[in-house]
């Protein structure tokens, strides 16, 4: 047997030309399937083809899960009514649901045209509950055991039901009506007596989800008590399905790249930025730039507003730039606090006061080192200007740190009132919505000391 840990796709794409079936199959054995998976995304469709009929279904079922949907769909139209059976017979339902929820009308009709009635049935209900709820990520593929099971039963029927489960290490306890009524590991079962029940050594203490909560929550409760699967009920608490880590791992990736995009001030999109084309990345950029248009004419106007004073001291225009730098900084660097609590802390509306007197505190502060030092910066680099001019600038950037990092920190918040995600209440807006307010106090100061 050779050793396949240097594998290229060029070795890869050789040994299927000369259609080396032994070596292939050797191939697929050894080597990490997401490492092949790589690689076939690189193959032609023939050449992957050819992988699908010549190595064992359970490994090719594995591939296709970790292929692309492009690559994915591609296949499909290829495939007869046995293969895709077979993908089928073969797959986890939740990888089945995941391809299919982002496919065409047409290529959902073919595969559910080649499924059995039992895996139909499973596959609608499935594709029935609301895009990113823990109903449609969850699998129907998990091992129950009732509660009167002996440790021997219980043994029996991992075996019976562990061949097409998703994981065996934690199997669910549920009674004759469905109930869910516990979970317990495989480790406890091993060390058990063959004689005690499965209720008695059961965990009890409940950790489930139900088929309506957001995904993003289910990914919440995963961190929350570092479990490694956990189980799905409907509104009876009867037992529907699990998710497990690898599906939620997923969800957090999803859900990361979604707040990067709004905290930036971009509409969604799915797919990788390579997999983007040039149209879907102009659309997902377009809204937000042209929305921000109407506050950065506000703040064209109060400079406009307030040209009087600049002509009286000229040197007042050297600081604009700083002054809305500063302020759009120090917002940015608040809400991207804020958000993150709310993620990861659960940061809600009822802790307004505690992340005010927190961003008072904290501006306080950074306001007075950032006026000791601008002060100090301006009389020595500039000197022409005068200490006046200097203690109020230095003043206005003390006031709208403040003012910046308050609207930074209490923002998010609202926007968990409004019900809209808080990531879209951070970068773009918060920065264009302090350029205006620092603007503001600094003209408003500048007329009262100098006008």
């Amino acid at each position: 047997m050779e050793n396949w840990d240097e594998l290229t796709l060029t070795v890869l794409k050789e040994i299927i030309a000369n259609k080396q079936v032994k070596k292939l199959r050797e191939v697929f054995e050894e080597v990490n399937i997401v490492d092949l998976a790589e690689m076939a995304e690189q193959c032609t469709l023939s050449e992957v083809l050819f992988v699908f009929k010549t190595v064992k279904k359970d490994i090719t079922a594995d591939l296709f899960a970790y292929l692309s949907l492009d690559k994915q769909e591609e296949l499909i139209k290829t495939f007869t009514g046995p293969e895709i059976k077979s993908i089928l017979d073969n797959l986890y339902l939740d990888d089945v649901v995941d391809f299919l929820e982002e496919m065409p009308e047409s290529i959902v009709k073919k595969v559910l045209h080649n499924a059995t009635s039992e895996q139909r049935v499973e596959i609608n209900q499935l594709l029935s509950y609301a895009p990113n709820s823990a109903g449609s990520i969850m699998t129907t593929d998990y091992v129950e055991l009732f509660e009167h099971h002996s440790v021997e039963e219980a043994m029996e029927q991992i075996r019976k039901q562990g061949k097409t489960a998703e994981t065996i290490n934690t199997c669910f306890v549920i009674n004759k009506s469905n109930t869910l009524l516990g979970s317990i590991t495989l480790r406890d079962i091993l060390f058990a007596s063959e004689d005690m029940e499965i209720g008695e050594i059961m965990d009890a203490d409940i950790v489930a989800v139900t088929t309506g909560d957001d995904q993003e929550e289910v990914g919440h409760i995963f961190q929350k008590y570092d479990i490694s699967v956990v189980g799905v009920v409907n509104s009876q608490f009867k037992l529907v399905g699990i998710i497990t880590v690898d599906d939620v791992i997923d969800v957090l990736e999803e859900e990361a790249t979604e707040d990067i995009h709004l905290m930036a001030g971009i509409r969604p999109v799915e797919g990788s930025y390579l997999e983007s084309n040039v149209w879907e990345i102009f659309k997902s950029r377009i809204p937000w730039l042209l929305i921000l248009m109407i506050p950065a004419t506000l703040t064209g106007m109060i400079i406009a507003g307030n040209s009087a004073i600049l002509l009286i001291v000229p040197s007042l225009v050297n600081f604009i730039p700083m002054l809305m730098d500063t302020a759009g900084n120090a917002g940015s660097q608040a809400s991207a606090m804020v958000i993150r609590g709310i993620v990861v802390d659960d940061l809600s509306i009822k802790d307004f006061l505690a992340v005010l007197f927190k961003e008072l505190r904290a501006s306080f502060i950074t306001g007075l080192i950032l006026f000791a030092i601008n002060t100090l910066r301006i009389v020595i680099f500039m000197p022409n200007v005068g200490i006046t001019v200097a203690i109020l600038v230095s003043f206005t950037v003390f006031l709208t740190i403040t003012l910046a990092n308050l609207i930074g920190g209490l923002l998010p918040l609202f926007a968990l009132i409004l019900k809209i995600d808080p990531a879209s209440m951070s970068g773009p807006v918060i920065t264009t919505l302090v350029d205006a307010v620092s603007l503001l106090v600094y003209f408003t100061i500048a007329i009262a000391v100098l006008g």
